[in-house]
């Protein structure tokens, strides 16, 4: 993994638990943080595998 995929990983969680925190105060919707959710993950392209 390059430096730069791993900063890319590293930010689209960091941006995941937030949205989760937003969408736990009511701050967005559950549709808003799923079109946010894969607009992350298009531009930010994880390669994370997951277990």
């Amino acid at each position: 993994m390059t430096g730069k995929e791993l900063s890319d990983n590293l930010t689209f969680l960091s941006a995941l638990k937030l949205l989760e925190q937003l969408v736990e105060r009511e701050l967005l919707t559950t549709e808003e943080a799923e079109v946010t959710h894969r607009e992350l993950a298009r531009r930010l392209r994880p390669t994370l595998i997951l277990g």
